[in-house]
């Protein structure tokens, strides 16, 4: 506690006196080695205090990764507060996260993803599911790559036997 309770006050400039014996990350952060501190919660398996690092004092693109690891953890408040603070420094296209409905699916799919994994499963062609959505194909070609990459399989046969098997599970 000693340690978190000196960056907080180190971080608004309010520590009066640097402290002694607190943890590695810690004194890191307050020597001004920041990434030594992020790289440090990393080694500790400590992803939310290591996205609070990158989101305080790093770049645009370290901010942008401390966003998705706290998205990743559903640290919703430390989210917002993070992507507050990145309009105010005037970055642009700043990811606004994912929907509610998107969080409830076991596999983080939005709902149109969940929409062609459905479509999949019927054996439709990218070009088919276009129609049916009333999407270009392209637009499809790139729902198909985001399944793959969510589920983590390379083919649309395991996404699909994938989705089956969560199906049976849930029921």
């Amino acid at each position: 506690m000693k340690g978190e309770l000196a960056v907080w006050l180190w971080r608004v400039d309010a520590l009066e006196q640097l402290p002694t014996d607190v943890p590695e990350p810690y004194a890191l952060e307050i020597s001004r080695d920041w990434r030594g501190a992020a790289r440090a919660w990393k080694e500790l398996g400590c992803p939310y205090e290591r996205a609070l690092v990158l989101g305080w004092y790093g770049t645009e693109l370290e901010q942008r990764e401390a966003l998705a690891i706290l998205d990743q953890l559903g640290a919703a408040p430390a989210a917002q507060a993070l992507r507050r603070q990145m309009r105010v420094r005037g970055v642009r296209a700043v990811p606004r996260g994912s929907r509610t409905s998107t969080r409830g699916n076991p596999h983080g799919l939005t709902r149109r993803e969940a929409q062609v994994l459905v479509l999949l499963s019927e054996g439709l062609r990218n070009a088919t599911i276009a129609g049916r959505l009333f999407v270009s194909t392209k637009t499809v070609d790139h729902h198909v790559s985001a399944i793959l990459t969510k589920l983590g399989v390379p083919s649309r046969a395991e996404a699909v036997a994938m989705a089956r098997n969560s199906q049976h599970k849930a029921t």
